[in-house]
């Protein structure tokens, strides 16, 4: 069974759930069956400093993840986590779906090389 846990800030305004379903989806593709991943919905200024701290890019950004790609107990594997701004997405017209399926992807690629990435 997977773990997804969603972090939202007070503006968030969908369904965790619908988020969560998207995401079981998107893991069920790769299959994956026991991984845990967290999904941060954050301001343009939380993912600007991130970015600043991990990429040395001092910009906002819509969407970046970070891989942590470690085993934890009951063979569950800690893909990493997802961090999202929606204000830079919408910007870019960017649906929260594509930008999840993107974190993921990265965040799978990332599975030999252990590196973040953001975009």
């Amino acid at each position: 069974m997977n773990s997804i846990l969603i972090k939202r800030g007070k503006n968030f305004h969908l369904r965790e759930e619908k988020v969560k379903n998207w995401t079981e989806e998107m893991l069920r593709k790769h299959n994956l069956k026991n991984c845990q991943l967290s999904i941060a919905f954050v301001t343009s200024k939380k993912i600007r400093s991130l970015n600043r701290d991990y990429r040395k890019l001092d910009k906002a950004t819509s969407i970046l993840s970070f891989f942590q790609g470690q085993a934890a107990p009951g063979g569950i594997q800690i893909l990493g986590d997802i961090v999202i701004c929606l204000s830079e997405a919408k910007k870019k017209n960017l649906s929260v779906k594509f930008l999840i399926k993107h974190g993921l992807q990265n965040l799978l690629s990332e599975i030999s090389t252990g590196k973040s990435q953001g975009t």
